[in-house]
């Protein structure tokens, strides 16, 4: 098999190179830049929908051309890609911003005017995962087994030519099929799938691409169209993000969609025991929703594991002025006690520590005696003596909540990670 390394092979196979190298540099030393690259109606986002859209106009071109030989091969592929490049924008409520059906506020997982988040979204489900997987294995068998097949003239594989079905081109596109199969699985539970979107779109579009020049000039050796196509689509993709960044009700929306990326990816980067990564996004999860303290005391706990010491102060004071603000507000507060008790614990100041653990311990137990059957103020009484060091009660009232509400994860957990705080403080 020879590979021909002409100037536009080279340009085909490093595209998916380079876009792969970038989301794995920038997913380990810059996550703010890989969540931004990987959320919707954002740079990524926007990247992959032009890609689409590329692969709709030159297959739309392509389907114009009655001698072409793939001619109904393309139509096919310009009505998916019209279809796909609709459900991508959300059939235009990305751009325009009108409200969700009640059809699809009822039933889409995302809360969508597109059919394909009726099937799958951010939540595990058997229709996602056999999807998943059904895209992966077609990936591969179209965009690395089917080329390789034709090159060594397997029989079936050249069939499959004389019923017109075009092939990409042979070996430059091959690693944009690999990863994009490979990522599709999510392997990494770091939203790569939207990464393999990205290659998916552009693997097909400059194979629509490269069909459309070999009809009009069978012997092109140029590389200025393939640039050019990816400057204008890089460029579109730019200035639509930015255009929606600079729409208070478009940026409200982005907003809180990464808000809440921000916390998803703190805990993915706490599974791999990242504690900078766990950092770098709580902070920008703090500049979009601030004044959370359980958040704020994290962000001090992973900066204090990667040696910025006088920049968790920081945060922990950070705590500390938002619990105080909040017992001002209503001193009776137990909530608030128990989070400034833990704020003044995380500062070292044991002093104010006790005042207002103390003062926690105290008014939960009121509310306590008071609905004894009550699961929350259960818990709260656990959490206030566990602030105050009275570690068995607090054992006990964990204990008391999961009992009294079995279905909640909130007080299961609670309850497990006493149980093991005793079994290690007794050995």
């Amino acid at each position: 098999m020879k590979l021909n390394l002409n100037p536009i092979a080279v340009l085909l196979c490093s595209i998916p190179l380079a876009i792969v190298g970038f989301y794995a540099i920038v997913a380990i030393y810059y996550p703010n830049i890989y969540i931004i690259s990987t959320y919707e109606d954002l740079y990524g986002e926007w990247a992959q929908t032009y890609g689409f859209l590329t692969l709709f106009i030159f297959s739309t071109l392509i389907s114009l051309n009655k001698n072409h030989p793939q001619r109904w091969f393309f139509v096919l592929l310009a009505a998916v890609s019209f279809y796909v490049f609709m459900e991508e924008i959300s059939w235009g409520q990305r751009i325009i911003g009108f409200d969700t059906p009640k059809f699809f506020h009822a039933n889409s997982y995302q809360d969508e005017a597109n059919i394909h988040n009726l099937l799958t979204g951010p939540v595990d489900s058997w229709s996602k995962t056999l999807l998943t997987y059904f895209v992966a294995t077609g990936l591969f068998a179209y965009g690395v087994l089917f080329p390789i097949a034709l090159q060594v003239k397997f029989k079936p594989a050249l069939r499959l030519t004389q019923w017109r079905i075009a092939a990409p081109p042979p070996f430059p596109l091959m690693p944009a099929f690999v990863f994009a199969a490979f990522l599709e699985i999510e392997p990494f539970s770091f939203n790569e799938a939207e990464v393999a979107e990205l290659l998916v779109a552009w693997a097909l579009a400059f194979t629509a691409l490269d069909s459309w020049l070999q009809s009009r000039n069978s012997q092109n050796k140029s590389v200025l169209p393939y640039v050019a196509v990816l400057v204008v689509a890089t460029g579109a993709s730019w200035g639509t993000t930015t255009l929606l960044l600079n729409s208070p009700e478009q940026r409200k929306e982005i907003d809180s969609r990464l808000a809440n990326g921000y916390e998803k990816f703190a805990d993915r980067y706490e599974s791999y025991d990242y504690a900078y990564g766990v950092a770098e996004v709580l902070q920008r999860y703090d500049e979009l929703k601030p004044n959370n303290t359980v958040i704020l005391r994290k962000i001090a706990d992973n900066l204090e594991l990667v040696g910025e010491t006088e920049k968790a102060k920081i945060f922990v004071q950070k705590a500390v002025d938002e619990g105080l603000r909040r017992v001002k507000k209503d001193e009776n507060n137990i909530q608030a006690n128990v989070s400034l008790a833990k704020s003044y614990r995380k500062l070292g100041d044991y002093n104010a520590m006790a005042v207002y653990a103390e003062k926690a311990y105290q008014l939960a137990q009121v509310k306590q005696q008071a609905e004894p059957e009550n699961a929350y103020w259960a818990y709260w009484l656990a959490k206030a003596s566990e602030q105050t060091n009275r570690r068995e009660e607090a054992l006990k009232y964990y204990r008391k909540a999961h009992q009294l509400d079995p279905n909640s994860s909130r007080y299961d957990e609670a309850y497990q990670q006493m149980k093991q705080i005793m079994i290690d403080y007794e050995n």
